[in-house]
């Protein structure tokens, strides 16, 4: 992962990568989590829709 520049931000294909880490995280988190009846579905669905669109926002701005 690439460092943080003086002003303390991250070049955005860093911040891609990471948002890529966490919604695969969550995927497999949330997934154990409604199995086991501590996280409802609706909840899990919306929590990783928020981070796939979190993805789509860094990577359109990282093509413009």
């Amino acid at each position: 992962m690439g460092r943080a520049t003086l002003e303390g931000r991250f070049p955005v294909a860093d911040l891609i990568t990471e948002a890529q880490r966490e919604l695969d995280l969550r995927r497999q988190y949330y997934w154990r989590r409604v199995r086991a009846g501590r996280m409802r579905q609706d909840d899990a669905d919306k929590r990783i829709t928020l981070m796939e669109a979190i993805v789509k926002r860094l990577t359109v701005t990282a093509s413009s």
